[in-house]
């Protein structure tokens, strides 16, 4: 069991920016300090509020990250993908190798308008792009014929990632997502929100597109996303996060945060991933639903000191 934290970078705008950096670096180099597999920053744009935009923080943190790999995750119909390639190679030379994309589609209307796309053309825009960066992470006299994107004379990048294959995943819960993971990526990221039974059901789902696309399950990452909140004992995590019951998490209530929150002390916590191990996830990617910085640091410490030991 590989375990990771995809770290908030979402605040309110009353924070001071600064504050919220190092608090940040704070998490990373505790979570270097405590061994974990991996760590992950997301993407969204022109919020209302604080969020941490995620290339130049997560390059700023690679040289504080350890042995951890790197997990950024794009927004890709928004970006240029010759742009981002050049750009994500060069954090994989940064980071020595320890690079894997996540891409995702996007969802805010104001975005699409403000980047001048609409989400009628996500899904291809998302697939030219990513074909578009694979081919010029991987190789030389690149060309391209697409609806949204034209490369008719032979383009290379350089540097290349230090990777002979940078991984790509795709993240997603839709079938259309699951779909295109498993016929196109490197791995699949469930994305929180989903009770077990959901899982089984998604997971069944991708296992049969692999299938039709003659692809092994041994050859992908298949990696669970989970929202927590942890404490040396059970008592005081629940006490702890009465608040998201109360007021809701993320647009969820009390009946799903129930089914998807992983809360209590380490052997909940435990007992969860031991539960998600036997579906066939070996890879599980934790975010703090409290998030203030003293929260947080609880919760990776709890799962750096007690949790990912007993799988090591």
């Amino acid at each position: 069991m590989k375990i990771g934290m995809s770290l908030t970078t979402a605040y309110p705008l009353q924070r001071d920016s600064g504050d919220l950096l190092a608090g940040l670096t704070e998490q990373v180099k505790l979570m270097a300090e405590l061994g974990f597999d991996s760590l992950s920053l997301g993407d969204h744009h022109l919020t209302a509020e604080h969020y941490i935009q995620v290339l130049p923080t997560i390059s700023n943190m690679a040289a504080i990250s350890g042995d951890m790999r790197l997990l950024p995750l794009f927004l890709l119909p928004f970006y240029n993908p010759v742009l981002l390639a050049e750009q994500v190679a060069t954090l994989d030379v940064i980071t020595g190798g320890r690079t894997t994309i996540i891409c995702g589609l996007g969802y805010d209307p104001e975005a699409f308008t403000a980047f001048q796309t609409t989400q009628r053309a996500r899904v291809p825009r998302f697939v030219e792009t990513f074909e578009i960066m694979r081919a010029l992470m991987s190789g030389d006299d690149v060309t391209h014929h697409g609806h949204h994107y034209e490369i008719t004379s032979g383009i290379q990048i350089n540097p290349k990632p230090l990777q002979q294959n940078l991984p790509m995943w795709i993240a997603g819960t839709a079938e259309p997502a699951i779909r295109r993971a498993a016929q196109m990526a490197d791995g699949w990221v469930l994305v929180p929100g989903s009770g077990v039974d959901a899982i089984r059901e998604r997971l069944q789902i991708y296992r049969s597109a692999l299938a039709e696309f003659g692809r092994d399950e041994e050859t992908v990452d298949i990696v669970l996303r989970r929202d927590t909140h942890l404490a040396m004992t059970s008592e005081a995590a629940h006490q702890e996060a009465r608040v998201l019951f109360e007021q809701g998490y993320r647009g969820h209530g009390a009946q799903a945060l129930e089914e998807s929150l992983v809360l209590g002390g380490p052997g909940e916590c435990i007992e969860y991933l031991e539960d998600v191990e036997k579906l066939g996830i070996h890879q599980v990617l934790f975010r703090c639903a409290l998030d203030e910085r003293e929260q947080a640091l609880q919760t990776i410490q709890v799962l750096g000191s007690e949790v990912i030991p007993y799988f090591r």
